[in-house]
């Protein structure tokens, strides 16, 4: 009894293609762990590249207007540490407002708390009337004393990192300044070194492709987030909640995180409003005022002003920012979607991945036919 030819290589095939996938896998975890461990290295770096890449058209119309190209970019790079700082200052006395009302927070949270879990008593008790526990007054801890104890140690790793978070606040200052500087050269390095003119006109399109759509991006994205911590900032005040701005300005920056950041707002001004009103209906009207914002924003404004081509699927977009959480913190979530849309515009540019294209797609319309 003979075996087919085609039979006997069905299962060669198999292994092969399985063997591909596990070295795909393999390949894709060593370069997550090569950036998690990497990231005091690599986060600098990226992050420079990608304040040159937004800041670089700034620094060639200044060029444009016979500005030798140092002084252009010392101009850009100097405004932008300007504006950062002017927006920490507006941040600070509010924040340390807050950060000093912090026991009476946890006081007034704990009798909202404990209100409520007297209503639920009163509720079972009128429900189960012969149902008497001796146990069930329990000595309830300060909470406030818990909070102050946990609070210390953050604290302390805070002084703890804060000469290496200066390092790397210099460390990306230089970078950002020579990327703004040298990038230039470095890009004609490249296509110069590129083997065929085809890639040579590649290599560039693809350069100015980026470097357009990442400015773009940014703008827009910084304006609607401007916008929507002003119309934060102006319901809060109308609602009468303390230090809108404060509230405004925190607005703007976590919505540079899609839903992670809304998310950790909302939450926020929910127990601002537990500790600003006594009414609950009140308090929830805080955090509700501000998603009826964000909703808005995030579901008209945002998609008509950037259009479908940076629509991407929301799943995968809070699990990539979930990944570079992970690996990199905060600051990895707020650069997670710029490296998204820069990783989206490459792969369409060069035709790379097709599949992973059409998966981080929005739309959900699958075309089987054409």
């Amino acid at each position: 009894m003979t075996t087919s030819p085609v039979s006997t290589r069905q299962p060669v095939r198999a292994r092969r293609l399985s063997a591909e996938l596990a070295l795909k896998i393999l390949t894709l975890l060593a370069i997550i762990y090569t950036f998690y461990f990497a990231r005091s290295l690599l986060l600098p770096i990226i992050l420079a590249a990608l304040i040159a890449l937004f800041a670089s058209p700034a620094v060639r119309f200044l060029a444009r207007l016979k500005c030798p190209k140092p002084l252009a970019s010392l101009i850009v790079l100097t405004l932008l540490i300007v504006g950062v700082g002017y927006g920490v200052s507006l941040l600070y006395s509010p924040a340390a407002t807050w950060l000093e009302r912090l026991p009476l927070l946890s006081s007034k949270l704990a009798l909202q708390v404990d209100g409520m879990a007297e209503s639920l008593d009163t509720l079972k008790s009128s429900m189960l009337p012969d149902s008497d526990d001796p146990d069930s007054e329990d000595e309830k801890g300060p909470l406030d004393t818990a909070l102050g104890s946990g609070f210390l140690p953050l604290l302390s790793m805070l002084a703890q990192t804060t000469a290496m978070v200066l390092v790397q606040l210099a460390t990306v200052v230089i970078l950002t300044y020579l990327f703004l500087l040298f990038g230039g050269t470095l890009l004609r390095n490249i296509v110069r070194g590129a083997s065929t003119l085809h890639e040579k006109k590649n290599l560039v399109k693809m350069y100015q492709t980026i470097e357009y759509d990442i400015s773009r991006y940014v703008w827009v994205i910084t304006v609607i987030n401007i916008m929507l911590g002003v119309a934060t900032f102006a319901v809060l005040s109308m609602l009468g909640v303390a230090d809108p701005l404060l509230w405004g300005v925190l607005a703007t920056i976590l919505n540079f995180a899609p839903y992670l950041g809304p998310f950790v707002l909302t939450l926020l001004l929910t127990a601002v409003g537990f500790v600003e009103f006594q009414s609950s209906g009140q308090a929830l009207f805080v955090p509700a005022a501000f998603l009826v914002l964000n909703v808005i924003e995030s579901q008209l404004v945002t998609p008509m002003a950037l259009g479908k081509r940076f629509n991407m699927n929301p799943l995968l977009v809070v699990i990539w920012m979930f990944i570079w959480g992970w690996m990199w913190g905060a600051v990895g979530v707020l650069i997670a979607i710029p490296l998204l849309v820069c990783l989206k515009i490459i792969a369409s540019h060069f035709d790379l991945l097709p599949y992973w294209q059409i998966l981080l797609s929005a739309d959900s319309e699958v075309h089987h036919n054409k």
